[in-house]
């Protein structure tokens, strides 16, 4: 489990790092990323974000919602360390893949902001998915129903 964890944890600070190095790159040393776009008409950009909108807003609650789908929670279960790692990779993947995209496009289109508001949103849900020991030994345990007191039952 020290190892899944381990291999999670690089992967997460991984996309981290890559998308603090995007940024200090647009805003610190002003290097110019509109040349990747080669966007000769303003109906490109228009496309590249309604998809990046809708792709954003899709995959991010389905990265957090991953590990309660029945199949993936059975996997999870029946061999807690491949299956952790397998989809825990996935979910870090999909967060981390939009939060690079999304920065890379805010700079790429001019500051569009809605590359930026994306990324944010991106940001903020990645440490509900940091990979931490305690949440991987939570995610591939059994959940326990609560106990009733007995007090309760005859009230």
């Amino acid at each position: 489990m020290k190892r899944t964890r381990n291999i999670l944890m690089a992967l997460y600070w991984l996309t981290l790092i890559v998308a603090a190095g995007l940024y200090f790159c647009g805003e610190f040393l002003e290097v110019d990323m509109a040349w990747l776009s080669s966007d000769e008409s303003r109906q490109t950009g228009i496309v590249v974000q309604m998809v990046m909108i809708l792709l954003t807003l899709g995959l991010v609650p389905l990265a957090l919602y991953l590990f309660k789908m029945k199949r993936i929670h059975a996997l999870l279960m029946e061999n807690p360390s491949a299956a952790l790692l397998k989809w825990g990779i996935v979910r870090i993947l999909t967060l981390g893949i939009l939060l690079v995209c999304n920065t890379l496009l805010y700079y790429m289109y001019g500051f569009e902001p809605a590359f930026g508001y994306l990324a944010v949103m991106v940001m903020l849900t990645m440490p509900f998915v940091l990979p931490t020991m305690s949440r991987c030994k939570s995610e591939t345990e059994e959940e326990k129903e609560p106990e009733q007191d007995e007090t309760a039952e005859e009230a």
